[in-house]
């Protein structure tokens, strides 16, 4: 068949004819000239149309492109396709079906252990912005306030709860006795008790001063079974410190240098990995007897902002990742690669904590939204939000206390400035402020043998509490 050519003006490009283009839209077929996937695309065009009734253009079509319908898929595949596609375009994206986690607690729950059961529960639907008057709150109570000389952006707990790491702005790290820290609560109730002790005394509790890193330390976390101590800054480093070195001993003995600052920092329960989360969207995984580093081999899998926490499941087997692209991801940490997630689990905020419960069922998230979600990771649904105020914040974060029977939270607002306490069954307050500060909390830990928290504010104060049922 000829190929005609319309008329053109002098110094314009031909316009082929119909008649052209179907004759070369067959031979390019005949020949093997369209990639797999366009074949692939006409093959599901020619079963789309065949599904609408148009048998006459079928037909057609079949003979000019020498191709078939593709009948082995379902009818109105190539809709669904597009439906998807326009969803994705628009930001919906599909997203996989939730894979369950077999996730057992270590060690296993006791017979008489209270923790967080939402089982057969009424879930509750919105915010509640009021604390319910027929539940009577806890008693808070002050034990010790450690000073600092800058902003106090980090603390952690021990795995045993005998000690806890603060660290500040200008790179130092104390490490404190909590049950000096009792002592001290203890010999200053009364005024009589408050008189006799002496600023030396009241200083005890810090029996170490860590000082190596030259920018921000922005997350600690203690060795799970070794007297070692982790420490991740600005200065895009984490320093390992030997505890059992004489008090004098301010240096780290080991440092994993990175080229981005280092956000947040988990170590595996085995003791044998260290998970670093920084500013770059690659998490990594250190092998702590070579030193050596990974990250997952599946490029898509990797978040697309920075990595602001990291917190691993007990037995192991499960670690939460909370990015600034709004996103939480649960990796496998065998094989180091994403089993679930939830893209915009804070409506599209930066996510900057998350802590699992003591049963591994629930999740409790924070974010820049200003507000707190509880998840059920074993549906990946969302169980109900907390928070008030405005829904804007620099920074926010969350964890259970008192026997997951409360979560503790605060987020960098000035206007809230102190720690809220909500119920973990309802979600609704219980104190709205308890205070105790009057400046931005930018970390929340809590003990994990006892009911205790500690908190670093930026009046460079940590602040250690006991939270009691009355």
């Amino acid at each position: 068949m000829a190929v005609e050519a319309v008329r053109s003006q002098p110094g314009s490009l031909p316009v082929p004819s119909m008649e052209a283009t179907q004759t070369s839209a067959m031979d390019a077929t005949d020949q093997g000239h369209f990639p797999a996937h366009k074949v692939a695309m006409y093959e599901l065009l020619l079963r789309q149309l065949q599904d609408d009734g148009f048998e006459a253009e079928v037909q057609a079509l079949t003979a000019q492109l020498h191709l078939r319908a593709n009948t082995k898929v379902e009818k109105d595949a190539l809709l669904d396709i597009y439906t998807k596609s326009l969803k994705w375009a628009f930001g919906d994206e599909p997203q996989p079906e939730w894979q369950p986690l077999h996730c057992a607690p270590v060690p296993p729950l006791g017979a008489q252990e209270k923790v967080l059961d939402l089982e057969g529960m009424a879930i509750p639907t919105g915010t509640s912005q009021t604390p319910d008057p027929t539940k009577k709150p806890p008693e808070v109570r002050l034990l010790y306030t450690a000073s600092h000389k800058s902003h106090c952006r980090s603390v952690a707990f021990s795995t045993d709860g005998r000690f806890c790491a603060t660290g500040c702005t200008d790179g130092s790290i104390k490490i404190l006795d909590t049950a000096k820290m009792r002592v001290c609560a203890a010999s200053t109730e009364g005024p009589v008790g408050r008189m006799r002790v002496t600023e030396e005394e009241l200083m005890k509790p810090i029996v170490r001063v860590l000082q190596d890193h030259i920018q921000g330390v922005t997350c600690l976390a203690f060795h799970p079974t070794n007297p070692t101590l982790f420490s991740g800054s600005s200065d895009k480093a984490v320093k390992i410190f030997d505890l059992t070195r004489p008090p004098g001993h301010k240096k780290a003995f080991s440092v994993l240098q990175d080229v981005y600052a280092v956000k947040s920092i988990c170590i595996h329960p085995c003791g044998d990995f260290l998970f670093v989360g920084t500013t770059h969207q690659a998490l990594r995984m250190y092998d702590l007897q070579t030193l050596s580093c990974f990250t997952t081999s599946h490029q898509d899998q990797h978040h697309t902002a920075g990595i602001n926490d990291l917190r691993c499941t007990s037995d192991g087997k499960i670690l939460a990742s909370a990015s600034a692209d709004g996103s939480i991801k649960l990796w496998d940490a065998v094989t180091n690669s994403v089993v679930n997630a939830l893209p915009q689990a804070h409506s599209g905020s930066s996510v900057t904590s998350v802590r699992w419960s003591r049963s591994l069922r629930y999740l409790l998230s924070s974010g820049n939204d200003g507000r707190h979600r509880l998840w059920d990771v074993r549906m990946g649904k969302e169980v109900f939000c907390m928070g008030f105020g405005p829904r804007s914040a620099d920074f926010s974060t969350a964890t259970f206390v008192n026997g997951e029977r409360y979560i503790a939270a605060a987020n960098s607002n000035v206007r809230l400035s102190d720690v809220s306490l909500f119920d973990s069954t309802t979600g609704s307050p219980v104190f709205m402020k308890m205070g105790m500060h009057t400046v931005p909390i930018y970390a929340l830990e809590t003990s994990p043998v006892d009911r205790t928290l500690i908190t670093g504010c930026d009046d460079e104060k940590a602040r250690y509490f006991s939270i009691e049922d009355k």
